[in-house]
């Protein structure tokens, strides 16, 4: 009888010790979970993944911005789920990824343009400004890729997001202005970056619509000088290009006529006759010098009171054989060389006046005065007496 009770006992325990043993092990398998997701934080030994909708924490370190498939023992903490890794392998993601197109924008931080400024958790491998299509999944105020692809640089200007130009600076100085063949673009630069004018180059900037197209610069590497603009006779340089040619000033003031173009040059100084080597950017409506000097002085013309061509500009000299001053104070003065003479136009504004017998030269226009050869200067400073 006690044997049969202490066979009953045995076989209760074992039974016992069978279940506990399976229970245990039914525990333990289900320990071991896997979870799929983005790596949204790493450090020397934990790191946090994240599949748009749960987040693990790992005790291991990782790769931020690589997908993991981990196996592992998971369960619950104070700070949320957390995982001890039993294995990790690379994977693709299984997981919904949300999709976003904008302008890649690294500064300060790894931004997309859409056109809100939207933060990326990780760096992406495309150009400044470049237009690009993300996929990828939202972790606190961060947006993390896991695949993009790069779609060029957007054609037209947008305001307020990302464009890139190429063309050549026409304006520089407390202004800088590139022309890209069809129109003006103002440029807003960073502090202590220069271009010179005439120098082709490429910019990438972000778009405002004030007065004029704008475009304002981030960083000195936006902005890569490429080469020269090109160079055009005076007669056929168009907007962006540099008019070279050799021509006399015929008109001078805060900028100077010439005679061989109706754009007035801005940039340089010269006298009324001289003769002025030119290398000059072409602007809309104007020139501005580059590289200018004077290569014959006015001095240096030719006396040329007997060649009278209505319209062209000379150098006159000879003696004043006589002057009439009108009561309107407008004055005439007959300037003869030889057997040649011209008359002499003396504007009340001009305030000069002459005597008989008096040596002068002037530089001015040929034309007419009832008839006669005259001749027309814009300034008193463009009439010398006596010794010039």
């Amino acid at each position: 009888m006690v044997r049969n009770k202490r066979l009953v006992v045995v076989l209760i325990v074992g039974s016992i010790v069978v279940l506990g043993t399976m229970v245990l092990l039914g525990e333990s398998t289900r320990e071991f979970q896997e979870f799929t997701g983005l790596c949204v934080y790493s450090s020397d030994s934990f790191s946090v993944l994240s599949d748009g909708e749960t987040v693990v924490g790992v005790y291991t370190a990782l790769e931020e911005g690589k997908v993991y498939r981990i196996r592992g023992r998971l369960f619950n903490s104070t700070s949320g789920l957390r995982m001890r890794p039993e294995r990790i392998e690379s994977a693709e993601p299984s997981f919904h990824l949300d999709v976003i197109e904008g302008a890649y924008w690294p500064s300060d931080g790894h931004y997309l343009l859409a056109p809100g400024k939207i933060k990326l958790g990780v760096p992406i491998d495309a150009r400044k400004g470049e237009l690009v299509r993300v996929e990828g999944i939202w972790y606190g105020k961060k947006f993390y890729p896991v695949r993009y692809e790069t779609l060029g640089f957007s054609e037209k200007p947008e305001d307020r997001m990302p464009w890139s130009v190429e063309g050549i600076i026409i304006y520089a100085g407390s202004k800088t202005v590139l022309w890209n063949g069809s129109e003006e673009i103002v440029l807003y630069l960073p502090y202590r970056t220069k271009l010179e004018l005439g120098k082709r180059v490429r910019v990438v900037g972000i778009v405002r619509f004030y007065s004029k197209l704008s475009l304002i610069v981030d960083s000195q590497e936006d902005v890569q000088v490429i080469g020269d603009a090109e160079r055009r006779d005076v007669l056929h340089a168009g907007i962006g290009e540099v008019a070279v040619g050799s021509c006399t000033v015929i008109g001078s003031g805060s900028s100077l006529k010439l005679n061989c173009t109706d754009l007035r040059l801005y940039g340089f100084s010269a006298r009324v006759g001289d003769r002025v080597y030119l290398e000059a950017i072409r602007r809309k409506s104007s020139l501005y010098c580059m590289n200018c000097k004077i290569v014959t002085p006015r001095e240096e013309l030719p006396n040329e009171i007997c060649s009278f061509e209505v319209g062209e500009f000379a150098k006159v000299s000879g003696w004043v054989e006589w002057v009439k001053v009108y009561k309107n104070g407008f004055g005439l003065a007959n300037v003869t060389d030889g057997k040649c003479w011209v008359l002499l136009k003396l504007r009340k504004s001009l305030e000069v006046s002459l005597e008989e017998n008096q040596t002068v030269t002037a530089y001015g226009i040929f034309t007419t005065y009832r008839g006669m050869p005259a001749f027309e200067i814009a300034s008193g400073d463009d009439l010398c007496s006596g010794r010039c």
